[in-house]
């Protein structure tokens, strides 16, 4: 189980923070959704203390992120940078991180060749040397072969074509464990319905909801009666609200339209 208490996170002084106050408890299967630029990936970075906190607590289990480090099978993420550590090739990186990690090397190659990355090109190439889906692939196949009890996965379904799409879904619903993944593309809530939801748009996090609810829900601008949600967005108040009396959320494809549906789009 992973909390995060009263999270803020910025990069400089003179900015604004890129996670803003949150407050949320992740466990079981979990998505969160958000637009391009919503904090995602900083959020994620945070809970693996990979930038600085500038107030609030992550907890894994209850222990405070800062006691953990180096602690093996505990969380593994598919951040790419992580695995850029030595002039090694893409095969020999799957091999010293599932040792290091104490993960499954055979799971890891199997989910790379189900993921288009065959053992040749991971031999012949280094992680930076593979295209930008290629990398997410590669990245993903290593954190879920880690075996470790919490895994979060940005943006897993980034510049894969459909069929991958598909089999990275039958991989992350196979995964035994916490696993948190962040997308923008909302077609997964009816691919992963019986997951919980939190929302995050503009360094803020709401929710939890359910999948299932969510993927009959649309978008309307204002405080809707009866709103599922309600939450803040380019200066005006937004809610999602049950049945298809404004944007189906489904049908967005990608929630950085919400944006397109404040200027009138």
């Amino acid at each position: 189980m992973i909390d995060l208490v009263e999270l803020y996170v910025r990069y400089s002084r003179r900015h604004e923070p890129v996670v803003r106050g949150v407050t949320a408890r992740l466990s079981g299967k979990h998505l969160l959704l958000g637009p391009n630029g919503a904090g995602k990936t900083t959020l994620f970075k945070a809970i693996c203390g990979l930038v600085p906190i500038s107030s609030g607590r992550v907890l894994i289990d209850g222990q405070d992120v800062k006691s953990l480090y180096g602690r093996s099978k505990l969380l593994a993420v598919n951040l790419s940078e992580v695995y850029r550590v030595f002039h090694l090739s893409a095969y020999d990186h799957l091999r010293l991180f599932a040792d290091v990690m104490c993960g499954d090397l055979d799971l890891a190659l199997n989910i790379a060749e189900d993921l288009g990355l065959s053992l040749e090109l991971l031999r012949r190439r280094k992680p930076w040397e593979l295209s930008a889906g290629q990398q997410k692939a590669f990245s993903t196949s290593l954190a879920l072969a880690s075996g470790a009890k919490h895994v979060l996965l940005d943006e897993p379904f980034e510049q894969l074509d459909p069929a991958r799409k598909v089999r990275v879904v039958r991989h992350v619903e196979e995964y035994r464990g916490v696993l948190v993944l962040s997308t923008h593309e909302t077609w997964v809530l009816n691919a992963l319905s019986k997951w919980s939801v939190h929302f995050m748009i503009e360094g803020r996090v709401y929710g939890p909801l359910k999948a299932e609810e969510l993927a009959h829900a649309s978008l309307v601008r204002g405080e809707a009666e009866g709103a599922i949600l309600r939450f803040k967005a380019a200066g005006g108040v937004y809610s999602l609200v049950p049945g298809a009396c404004g944007e189906p959320l489904s049908k967005l494809v990608t929630l950085d339209r919400i944006y397109e549906v404040t200027l009138g789009g």
